[in-house]
């Protein structure tokens, strides 16, 4: 049995399951096209093991190698024949998984001789036990090049070296001014006694996604039995290793000095940047070299943090995982654009859109690789758009035809614009920055009538709160040899109600809700929290 956080990296997929997305239906990789279709010389698929009913998500790999370099992508689709809500997938790069159904497709845009798929599988509890079949399907081109049948065992938890039967709260901080620092120190118990054989017990301080910008915080943890997290690439964070516990299950303990935790002095707010986690399991001396090493610290050493008994003795509601959730104070950033007057026949003039602060204007994405701000835009009447030029900035590209059609609720929510003729996303700015947007407009046709331009988020803040603090240059006008100035006064903008909180804090969430109690279909998210549906916004 793997750790939750294996030596080898696997992991990294496993836990990708926490950003999860549900999709509209299979078939979102069309089989692409080339000229030659060769087949794979290899193909190795490790769905490392039997599930455990209710368990770890199981970090699964595709290898797929070929004799000569291919000169186009590669997809990959796994179906297996379980019922749905029972075996489900998490998603991995470049890969779409579809809840309940249990079905995955990746997809590798460049391939090479050697390719390398992940993502994670899993079992939830209830899922009958016993052999679930499964096809994979591999195509080069339009053409399926591979496919293979072979089956995954579903099977009752047991131990094989990891102890996981722990209870930790959750903590909560609200109220925080960026810049200060939280002490953190869950109390965490063992729900049932210990394995004999156990060697160490092992507590992850989670800071939130790493690369995704999300976070607003950092962790710390000084000790000589704290290592940062370096066995897998998705989440920052400590872990604190432990070779003196009781063995009491019940028991409540802590360690014996807190965490603290740094909010960026730039995060917005209110807003709760740091929807982040901890991990509470113990291994046993094998399992703990294997993911870990040897020990790596002076057990002599001074500088060591420990466990200890709680003072505050309550039950603890929980299982191994919980979530740490800081929540900032006011402290608002301010988007801004700039007008412009098209004159002559095909014409080049610079928008800009800045942040003019105090807070930074930060990337909280809803999904792995969506975008949190997008510029949108209504040209004069008659005038053609020729060309919007890219931007070398994070995150920003212009959107297609199609992909305004799939986001057109998110993009007109709120909007002052009878139409969107384009739109671009980016993912944020610091405070002072600013983007000059090139667009090339033909206003050979055009009849006076002004367009108009806004820059918008497609998140709020804890509990619906803007964190845009000046909305009167949200939006400016695009006019025509200065005829027909509109009077844009203060925007009439109003953000899409989706809560940048709950977004991240459900990432972490659904981490615990995964471990269902029954196989259920699934529901829509917009039924119980009232916000606009997050598969509209793709």
């Amino acid at each position: 049995m793997r750790t939750p956080f294996d030596r080898a990296g696997r992991l990294a997929a496993a836990l990708a399951l926490l950003l999860a997305a549900a999709a509209a239906g299979a078939g979102a990789f069309a089989p692409p096209a080339a000229a030659q279709n060769p087949a794979p010389s290899e193909v190795v698929l490790d769905l490392d093991g039997p599930l455990v009913a209710g368990g770890m998500p199981r970090a699964a790999t595709l290898d797929v190698a070929f004799d000569e370099d291919p000169t186009g992508p590669i997809v990959m689709a796994l179906d297996i024949d379980a019922p749905d809500s029972t075996v489900y997938f998490g998603q991995g790069a470049g890969c779409h998984n579809y809840d309940p159904t249990p079905y995955i497709e990746c997809e590798i845009d460049e391939a090479g001789t050697a390719n390398a798929f992940g993502f994670a599988v899993d079992a939830a509890t209830g899922t009958p036990l016993g052999e679930y079949g499964y096809t994979l399907t591999i195509y080069y081109g339009a053409v399926e090049v591979h496919t293979e049948t072979g089956t995954v065992e579903v099977v009752e938890d047991r131990y094989e070296g990891v102890f996981t039967d722990y209870s930790i709260e959750d903590t909560a901080f609200t109220g925080v001014e960026p810049g200060s620092a939280v002490d953190v120190n869950p109390r965490f118990s063992p729900d049932s006694d210990l394995p004999d054989d156990l060697y160490a017990t092992v507590l992850w301080f989670g800071t939130g996604l790493r690369g995704m910008g999300a976070e607003g915080v950092r962790n710390d943890a000084p000790w000589d039995n704290c290592t940062p997290n370096i066995w897998e690439t998705m989440f920052d964070g400590y872990f604190c290793i432990f070779l003196d516990f009781e063995d009491s299950p019940g028991t409540a303990y802590e360690l014996s000095e807190p965490i603290p935790y740094t909010v960026d002095a730039n995060a917005p707010g209110p807003l709760a940047v740091c929807g982040c986690g901890y991990h509470m399991f113990a291994l046993n001396e094998e399992t703990y070299e294997r993911d870990f090493g040897e020990i790596s610290w002076d057990e002599g050493s001074a500088n060591l943090i420990d466990l200890v008994t709680a003072a505050d003795q309550d039950a603890i509601d929980g299982d191994d995982t919980a979530v740490l959730v800081i929540e900032t104070t006011a402290n608002p950033y301010d988007l801004t654009v700039e007008g412009a007057d098209l004159r002559g026949g095909e014409v080049e003039v610079t928008v800009p859109i800045g942040n003019d602060g105090p807070a930074t204007a930060a990337y909280r994405p809803e999904f792995e690789a969506e975008p949190s701000y997008f510029l949108r835009g209504q040209l004069p009447e008659g005038a053609q758009l020729v060309s919007v030029e890219d931007v070398d900035t994070y995150g920003w590209r212009c959107l297609d035809e199609a992909e305004i059609d799939d986001r057109r609720e998110a993009l007109e929510a709120g909007s002052g614009l009878d139409r969107i003729d384009f739109a671009c996303v980016f993912n944020g700015l610091d405070p002072g920055e600013s983007i000059d947007v090139v667009l090339t407009v033909d206003v050979s046709g055009a009849t006076g009538e002004a367009g108009r331009i806004e820059v918008d988020a497609f998140y709020r803040g804890v509990d619906g709160v803007n964190l845009d603090g000046d909305l009167s240059n949200n939006a400016a006008a695009l006019t025509v040899d200065g005829r027909s100035l509109p009077d844009t006064g203060n925007s009439t903008i109003v953000f899409i109600a989706v809560a940048a909180g709950a977004v991240v804090i459900g990432a972490v969430l659904f981490l615990l809700t995964r471990r269902r109690k029954e196989p259920a279909a699934a529901t829509d998210p917009a039924e119980d929290t009232g916000t606009p549906d997050p598969d509209s916004q793709h």
